[in-house]
């Protein structure tokens, strides 16, 4: 199930909502525990990630050494392609890293921000992604996604590509 989001939604780095959000979710048929293991895995992103297949991690704080698993404060670059002539790369950090919750209704949080260091300071970009996986307890997840926009160059960025964002969101 996908759906556009009229209003913003909050995330824990942007509580008021920013000014867009791309959205989808999907309901899977597996443990939180293992959607939790493939969203971490940034080695994983080529095998089913069309929207963001490469994840390059340049720096992870609280590990001895630089691996693929993703952790509270890893640095990375995220390539992907908006549309097929159109490549990006997106500097962010990992925000937010719940351990994986089981039992019906628990939430399990994996987020990111992007960083873009000096010249796009946060009050003319900000953006946070969230990946929320909810046991439904009958052996299935609703995984949900969306990415909250905000600062001054949100508005160029949901005007050019607000539409491309929600369609590749749905791929994810």
């Amino acid at each position: 199930m996908t759906q556009v989001q009229d209003h913003p939604l909050p995330t824990p780095l942007i509580p008021e909502g920013g000014l867009f959000s791309p959205y989808a979710s999907a309901i899977i048929r597996a443990s939180p525990s293992r959607i939790h293991s493939i969203i971490i895995d940034t080695a994983s992103y080529p095998k089913w990630n069309t929207f963001v297949p490469n994840a390059t991690i340049t720096k992870q704080p609280n590990k001895p050494a630089i691996d693929s698993q993703l952790a509270m404060d890893t640095h990375m670059t995220l390539k992907g392609h908006m549309t097929e002539s159109m490549p990006f790369a997106s500097k962010e950090i990992v925000s937010m890293l719940d351990e994986p919750k089981s039992g019906k209704g628990a939430v399990t949080r994996i987020c990111w921000k992007f960083h873009g260091g000096m010249l796009l300071p946060g009050m003319v970009m900000k953006a946070e992604r969230v990946n929320e996986i909810e046991d439904l307890g009958d052996g299935t997840c609703e995984y949900r996604t969306w990415e909250t926009f905000g600062g001054m160059t949100a508005h160029v960025v949901r005007w050019k590509y607000g539409k491309t964002l929600q369609e590749r969101f749905e791929d994810w």
